[in-house]
């Protein structure tokens, strides 16, 4: 009993014996989105293609135009330019979005429902995004405690001339961090319809018409035709 009780306290004073979320890694084999070498890599990895899906599946679900490809890019812009607003966060729910979010949650990146300008993971965006003027923007906000706003970012975003910053990784990490995960805090997904792919309408072929051939047809019957009537 007393080697319980020691193992205990030993846990909860180092390790906090937080319990870290199961998740089931679908983008394992994908490249990492930030260089950095930080821990929970491959989280922040597996968080950032599953927002990008997730956002992708949205605009492609709601496109009205059949004959309009809706692109990656074309859906970054589109949340990137609609978080400037209020976005009902349900609409782009995953059942995948809402367990990687329950994992970040557990590394404590949040407090309450601001992101911390100061964890590793934030360091590392803030060294790697590419657009120089985004970054200095990035930095000395993120530099000011409590100013890290992703509506602020976004801003930034939108009225930069610039649109290869929709293709930084690791700016779109924040996004997904802050404008994204940050938003499902404090929310109840226990009864919402998470999004899925809509499955696409097969085309519907029309079945062939054999017309008869009429056996009369190409012959002139008049009277004078050569046919005994």
């Amino acid at each position: 009993m007393k080697k319980l009780l020691v193992a205990s306290i030993i846990c909860a004073s180092i390790f906090s014996c937080k319990k870290e979320e199961n998740i089931t890694y679908k983008y394992a084999d994908q490249p990492s989105v930030l260089t950095c070498e930080i821990s929970d890599n491959k989280l922040y990895t597996e968080a950032y293609y599953t927002f990008e899906n997730a956002i992708l599946t949205h605009a492609k679900n709601t496109n009205r135009n059949p004959n309009r490809v809706i692109t990656l890019d074309q859906a970054m812009r589109n949340f990137v330019s609609r978080s400037r607003g209020v976005i009902n966060i349900n609409d782009y729910v995953t059942k995948e979005s809402l367990d990687v979010f329950k994992a970040l949650h557990s590394k404590g990146l949040w407090n309450g429902e601001k992101l911390k300008s100061q964890s590793d993971v934030l360091n590392c965006i803030g060294k790697s995004i590419s657009n120089k003027d985004l970054k200095t923007s990035f930095n000395a906000l993120r530099s000011v405690e409590e100013s890290l706003d992703p509506k602020l970012i976004v801003s930034a975003i939108v009225s930069s001339n610039n649109r290869s910053q929709y293709k930084d990784k690791a700016l779109m990490t924040y996004i997904a961090l802050d404008a994204y995960f940050g938003k499902f805090i404090g929310k109840d997904f226990s009864k919402i319809e998470f999004l899925k792919a809509k499955e696409e309408t097969p085309a519907v072929t029309k079945p062939e018409v054999t017309l008869k051939k009429d056996p009369h047809a190409g012959h002139n019957h008049g009277p004078n035709d050569g046919h005994n009537h």
